[in-house]
């Protein structure tokens, strides 16, 4: 009798979801090492990407992006002759738009500068979450276009939801799909990460992420050309500019 209840306790412990599976943290851990290991990633501190984004078919903008790890961020992109600039530093941000026909840099809202704020974590939200103030669960296994990925949900402070979808082999992240509220209306986005190659300091970066509409085939490709670690930045780049003086009034004949 014992050896037959000690024989159905093992089969129902073996048939029980999440039996000797690998919990969030642990699928956390394996892809931080990939990713050069949590040591490594504590050392960036700042960090450029050259690149460019490809807008239409046959046209590619040039863009460079500054992030100073949680705390400043600035994307110029080049488009059609103008330049296009957005900054963030600290609670505050501001942009420069100039196809809506302003030349000025103007406030960002909350909504905005929230968004953007997500970009200064270098190390992504998974690197010490418990710290942030976020929580993740680990929601298991599923096939992604013929590869199987952990799905992990990162219920983030701000109230916001991050899905990553981590390669169970490889441990890289393929896939990260967010949820946020923008003017009352919750927005839904994918982000596909791959061509991760190591950079200074040891750590792997994915020098392509394209940007699609959630559960869409095709999106907006980044190509990065140079990821730059740890170079010096001027904080000056972050602050609003002033107003353009006024043209002076042509004089009267």
């Amino acid at each position: 009798m014992k050896i037959k209840t000690l024989v159905l306790l093992a089969a129902a412990a073996f048939l029980l979801p999440g039996a000797f599976a690998q919990t969030a943290d642990e699928v956390i851990n394996k892809h931080l090492e990939a990713m050069g290991g949590k040591d490594n990633i504590s050392k960036v501190k700042t960090i450029k990407i050259t690149a460019s984004i490809e807008v239409a078919p046959n046209m590619k903008a040039p863009m460079t992006m500054v992030i100073v790890n949680n705390k400043a961020f600035r994307m110029d992109l080049q488009m059609q002759g103008m330049t296009m600039t957005q900054a963030v530093n600290g609670d505050s941000g501001w942009s420069i738009i100039p196809w809506s026909g302003k030349k000025d840099a103007e406030r960002m809202n909350s909504e905005e500068i929230q968004d953007s704020k997500d970009q200064m974590d270098i190390a992504g939200a998974l690197y010490n979450y418990k710290d942030k103030g976020h929580s993740v669960e680990l929601l298991g296994k599923e096939d992604m276009e013929g590869t199987d990925v952990y799905k992990l949900k990162i219920t983030k402070k701000s109230g916001d939801v991050e899905y990553d979808f981590i390669d169970a082999s490889s441990y890289l992240k393929l896939k990260e799909t967010n949820t946020h509220k923008y003017k009352d209306k919750e927005v839904t986005a994918d982000v596909i990460y791959s061509d991760y190659r190591k950079v200074d300091g040891g750590i792997l970066f994915p020098f392509s992420v394209e940007q699609r509409e959630a559960g869409g085939s095709q999106g907006q490709p980044m190509n990065a050309e140079k990821v730059e670690v740890n170079v010096p930045v001027d904080e000056n780049i972050f602050k609003m500019p002033p107003p353009a003086a006024p043209a002076p009034a042509e004089e009267k004949k």
